[in-house]
C-alpha cells in the first residue's frame, strides 16, 4: 500500500469546528477539512491545465483522484494528535469574535494512503494536491486570511511531500518546485485520460484557477513575534473593498494569504486566482496595485 506520513506544525491557530463550533466545544481534527482544501487547490491547477471552460474535463480528472458520489476515492486520510486548544479571536487586529481553535506552535500527524489498486499517476496527483493545499493555502475558518497556516516539518517521503524550508532564501524556489510539479503531474494525468491540455486561460476565469497573470507574491520578514501577530499585521494592510470578498454580494475572496515561519521570522504569501467576481466588472487593477508590496513568484504553467 502506498502511504506517506507527515508531521505538520500549526503556524497560526487552526479553527476546525466540532459538531457545534459556537457552543464552546473543542475543535476537531477532521480529514474532510483537509480533503476539501486539497480538492480546491487541485481544481485550481486543473483549470490552468485543461482550461477553465472545460468543466467536464476538470470534473473527470478531479473525480479520478478524489472520487465522486458514484465511486469512492482511491485516497484516504488519517489524522492523529493530541493538540491543545483555547479561545482565539477570528479577527486578531480587532480582538473581536472568538472561536475555539488549536493553538499555534504544535505538531500533529497526517497519513495519506492509497488502495493497492491505485495507479501511480493518481497517487502522485493526490500528493501534489496535498502539497498545493499546504503551500498556497490553509485549513479551516479564516484560512484565506492566514489562519490555519500549516508547515510540513517531517515527511516519510520528501520526494513526494517535501519538508518546508527553514530559511527565507529557500521559500521562492520551494514554491516554484511544488507548484510546477503539481502542474506537470496534472498534465500527465490529462494526457493519460485523453484530455487535451490547453494554454493558460485569460482572466477572469470561470472558477478560481491558475491563469495568465494569476499572482503569487511573497512579503518577507513581517515585524511579528508570532503567527497571530503576523495575521493581525496582514489584516491591517487589507483595505475594505469589494474585490477582497464580502457578504453583499456574497463573494469569496480571490486572494489567499498564508503565513510562513523560518529561522528569520514570519513571512506572508499571497496567491491571487483572478476568477469572475459577483456583481463586479472583474477589474483586478486596484487589487494588483495593492499586491505590489510583495515580490513576484513566477511559475511556468501557473501564471506564465
Amino acid at each position: 500500500m502506498r502511504k506517506v506520513e507527515i508531521e505538520l506544525m500549526t503556524v497560526t491557530p487552526l479553527f476546525l469546528g466540532g459538531s457545534d463550533p459556537r457552543s464552546g466545544q473543542p475543535p476537531e481534527l477532521r480529514p474532510p477539512s483537509f480533503r476539501g482544501a486539497m480538492r480546491y487547490w487541485y481544481r485550481a491547477a486543473l483549470g490552468g491545465v485543461v482550461g477553465d471552460k472545460n468543466l467536464g474535463a476538470v470534473r473527470a480528472l478531479e473525480e479520478a483522484v478524489f472520487g465522486s458520489t458514484d465511486s469512492g476515492s482511491p485516497i484516504s486520510l488519517r489524522i492523529s494528535g493530541n493538540l491543545k486548544w483555547s479561545s482565539h479571536p477570528i479577527l486578531p487586529h480587532k480582538s473581536a469574535g472568538r472561536r475555539n481553535a488549536f493553538d499555534a506552535g504544535q505538531t500533529f500527524r497526517l497519513t495519506m494512503s492509497a488502495r493497492p489498486t491505485c495507479p501511480d499517476l493518481i497517487w502522485a496527483n493526490a500528493c501534489m494536491a496535498l502539497n498545493l493545499a499546504l503551500t498556497l493555502g490553509g485549513v479551516g475558518l479564516r484560512s484565506r486570511r492566514g489562519m490555519g497556516s500549516l508547515q510540513v516539518v517531517k515527511s516519510s517521503d520528501p520526494q513526494l511531500v517535501p519538508v518546508f524550508p527553514k530559511n527565507e532564501s529557500e521559500i521562492t524556489k520551494f514554491i516554484q518546485i511544488v507548484v510546477r510539479s503539481a502542474v506537470r503531474q496534472a498534465q500527465a494525468l490529462a494526457g493519460e485520460k485523453g484530455i487535451a491540455v490547453t494554454q493558460l486561460p485569460e482572466e477572469p476565469t470561470e472558477f478560481p484557477s491558475a491563469a495568465m497573470n494569476a499572482e503569487i507574491r511573497l512579503l518577507s520578514q513581517i515585524n511579528a513575534r508570532n503567527g497571530v501577530e503576523a495575521v493581525a499585521d496582514l489584516m491591517r494592510r487589507f483595505p475594505k473593498q469589494n474585490w477582497l470578498g464580502g457578504i453583499s454580494p456574497r463573494q469569496a475572496s480571490p486572494v489567499w494569504a498564508r503565513v510562513f515561519k523560518t529561522t528569520e521570522g514570519y513571512h506572508l504569501l499571497f496567491t491571487l486566482l483572478p476568477a469572475k467576481l459577483a456583481g463586479d466588472t472583474h477589474d483586478y487593477t486596484e487589487l494588483r496595485r495593492w499586491l505590489k508590496m510583495g515580490n513576484v513568484v513566477g511559475v511556468k504553467g501557473w501564471n506564465q
